[in-house]
């Protein structure tokens, strides 16, 4: 089965369903309830949301609407009045419902709720003998735990317990609760920060500090720290699972010796003995579900799916370790944090690039040092070597700018580590102190190690730092810069042109190598200089620069390039005025990836790249003469960020649907196929319908823009759109004229009509 599903989601289930989902592609929607909602899934790349609460005939009405052939309930397992409400629609609809369950099996032992916890006899006869504790080490007998089958004798088991209550199952309830508690000064309630939230909060008559809102998820350790700043005697919680946090939350009250009242799933009901009488035979786990959408899951490759957690096993055997992840500053000693320091003195092995272990004084620190850096590789050895229980992760600068710190957080997270954090000082902001810069001038921009436009960003911008991946790099960089002061200064306005643009007399570059240490050097560099290599091949320092570019920022916002500005041959062209509209209707944001079909000699894609330095631009031709033509003028108006391919549009189209890398397109990052998000079509060499088609399987909701200057060409695209059942497009036809001087008079010159197709 390979057809359009609806996600009814808003949980981890649902994004990890959803990311399987692109990964495989196949086409899905996810429907969440609030903007919150959407917030989370944006955060985690979905591009496929919609958001608000619908009863059975909205959802009913949506089904039909987009023509969806399966439903997956992946709401929240406490959610059941909704789950009912998407059953009704799959009911009305005829469509397939399938229910996506939450792991929260039975697998641990606890003591069963006494006396001695406050639980009458009465209250303890509604309790399971057993709790389910999911992926937790075996609890000790300080824990207390009751466990209801409904959020009201819940909130009754709260009242007859003294002291404050913490409440950790949302706002949904909130009202019940209070209700139930006669002291309403001794209630918290921990909730995520939305309005919603928030606003139902203050309805149960929570006031001020009794309203914590944060955003999960949450550690043991965050837990502990949350029960003893209220000096919380009990927590409720629902029996939610590992994804809902359950672990943290139980292993959080035995350390603190406080009681525990849980809200069974009404997904895994338990009999006294532990065995299942509930719902779960009707849902199935992701992998089941996936197996009934037809997913292939050898293209579901390890990587593409968003995973929030790792593997059960493993997140049980980490839950209670920790891991420092730390920035050790741009040089020497000196600078180093005093919470550094400290850290360093307790710790028992030290991760890091061999370079940055290198820079550690081993006569004052005792730790093991272990040159690895990547979250992955040091998880895998502390797997391993399991003896160690202090581990700390060094990374150059400071971690909250370009560090492997970010990845390495996920990594140790997901696996259940706790994930202590600490500030260093950034080199950027002591080569801004060296050079007597205020930050909030400048920008800042990492080609460490990544794909990035330099020539676009120091094009445009006054005061620039960037991040180079070596020294040779930075030479490059430098020898970029000096091209892009030469460029023509196409576009200004003259009543705004600077003395001198032209040459490198208004571009200023500086070095900053190897801060903070010994060998620091801070140098300026001349054109001339270039000549005589920066550095030596073999260089291995670190490195940052400064660049200042005075006549960045005067190009005009809505920018124009002549025709005569473009290098011309044979090759025809889209003229000027028919380039603007066509690109204003395209509407590219800085994060487009634009496809120039049948490219000519590359003016809409030089323009369109030019908007931006992070837009992609792809110019796909198969003329050699054109191809050659795209090439000079992409480095005339340096602009990197297009990427030219020769070939018949159509094939090289087909062979990018069909492939998961640009190995041999060369329009990637980081090895990865662009999918375009707009396309401009100036020629199709008589293969306009299968262009469009391809398009719109490589991405349904591209934006393309189509130039037919011939009634036959508008007739065929009218045709594919009409048979294809695309959305209604937007025609207009344009015609131009110039006036050129003949002798004493201005003479029309007409443009030829073009109708400019978007859909």
């Amino acid at each position: 089965m390979r057809d359009k599903v609806l996600i009814f989601g808003g949980t981890t289930e649902g994004r990890e369903l959803a990311a399987a989902l692109s990964a495989a592609g196949v086409q899905h929607l996810v429907s969440v309830a609030t903007d919150y909602g959407k917030e989370i899934e944006d955060s985690f790349g979905e591009k496929n949301v919609i958001v608000g609460r619908k009863n059975a005939d909205e959802m009913a009405e949506l089904i039909a609407g987009e023509v969806f052939t399966v439903c997956v309930d992946a709401t929240h397992p406490f959610a059941t009045l909704v789950s009912t409400e998407i059953k009704k629609a799959c009911e009305k609809t005829g469509i397939m419902y399938l229910r996506l369950l939450r792991d929260t099996g039975a697998k641990i032992e606890l003591m069963t709720a006494s006396n001695e916890c406050g639980f009458d006899k009465e209250i303890e006869s509604n309790c399971r003998k057993r709790v389910m504790l999911c992926n937790a080490d075996v609890v000790n007998e300080s824990i207390q735990i009751v466990t209801c089958d409904s959020v009201m004798s819940a909130a009754k088991e709260l009242e007859k317990i003294s002291g404050n209550i913490l409440l950790l199952t949302g706002s949904k309830d909130l009202k019940s609760i209070m209700a139930e508690i006669s002291d309403k000064t001794r209630v918290y309630a921990r909730v995520i920060p939305n309005i919603e939230s928030i606003t139902k909060c203050e309805e149960a008559g929570l006031r001020g500090k009794q309203i914590i809102a944060m955003q999960g998820p949450f550690s043991k350790d965050m837990n502990v720290a949350l029960i003893n700043e209220i000096c919380a005697s009990v927590i409720l919680t629902k029996e939610s699972g590992a994804t809902g946090g359950l672990d943290e939350k139980l292993l959080a009250a035995r350390e603190c010796g406080i009681k525990v009242v849980m809200i069974k799933s009404p997904e895994s009901r338990l009999d006294v003995s532990g065995c299942d009488v509930g719902a779960s035979a009707k849902g199935y786990s992701l992998p089941e579900v996936l197996e009934k959408l037809g997913v292939d899951k050898k293209r579901v490759k390890s990587g593409e799916i968003v995973k929030e957690s790792n593997s059960l096993n493993e997140v049980k055997d980490n839950i209670g370790k920790s891991i420092i992840l730390a920035g050790i500053g741009p040089g020497d000693a000196r600078y180093y944090t005093r919470e550094l320091e400290d850290a360093l003195e307790n710790v028992d092995v030290i991760f890091g690039a061999k370079s940055i272990l290198d820079r550690l004084d081993k006569s004052r620190v005792k730790a093991e040092f272990v040159p690895r850096y990547m979250g992955k590789d040091i998880l895998e050895f502390l797997n391993k070597s399991p003896n160690y229980k202090n581990p700390l992760a060094l990374f150059s600068g400071d971690i909250s700018l370009c560090s492997g710190a970010k990845n390495a957080a996920k990594v140790f997270e997901g696996a259940g580590y706790g994930v202590h954090t600490i500030s260093g000082i950034s080199s950027v902001a002591l080569f801004a102190n060296r050079l007597g810069l205020g930050l909030e001038d400048c920008s800042i921009v990492s080609a460490h190690g990544r794909e990035c436009n330099v020539a676009g960003y120091i094009a445009e911008t006054k005061r620039l730092i960037i991040l180079p991946s070596s020294c040779a790099h930075a030479g490059e960089i430098a020898r970029t810069a000096f091209t892009v002061a030469k460029i023509n200064d196409y576009g200004r306005n003259d009543s705004v042109k600077v003395e001198g643009f032209g040459g490198c007399g208004d571009l200023k570059i500086v070095i900053g190598y190897e801060l903070g240490t010994a060998l620091e050097r801070i140098f300026e560099v001349s054109e001339d200089e270039l000549g005589n290599k920066l550095f030596s091949p073999d260089e291995k320092g670190k490195c940052l620069m400064y660049i200042e570019n005075k006549c960045a920022g005067e190009t005009p916002v809505i920018r124009g390039i002549s025709d005569d500005e473009f290098i011309r041959g044979k090759t025809p062209m889209t003229k000027e005025e028919i380039r603007a509209i066509s690109i204003r209707k395209l509407g590219l944001s800085a994060d487009s990836v634009l496809y120039d079909i049948g490219a000519g000699t590359g003016s809409v894609s030089v323009e369109a790249a030019l908007l931006h330095p992070d837009i992609k631009v792809c110019a796909i031709e198969r003329n050699d003469e054109a191809v050659e033509l795209i090439k000079k003028n992409k480095e005339k108006f340096c602009a990197d960020n297009i990427t030219v391919i020769k070939g018949e549009a159509s094939e090289v189209l087909e062979k990018m649907a069909l492939s998961e890398t640009a190995e041999n397109t060369g329009v990637s990052v980081e090895g990865k196929l662009l999918i375009p998000t707009h396309a401009f079509i100036g020629g199709s060499g008589g293969n306009m319908r299968v262009i469009i088609e391809v398009l719109k399987k490589m991405n349904e909701n591209i934006r393309i823009v189509i130039n037919c200057v011939t009634l036959e060409t508008l007739t065929e695209v009218l045709s594919v759109i009409k048979e294809e059942k695309y959305a209604e497009p937007d025609i207009v036809q344009v015609s131009a004229s110039r006036y050129r001087r003949v002798g004493e008079y201005h003479m029309a010159d007409a443009i030829n009509p073009v109708y400019i197709v978007t859909l």
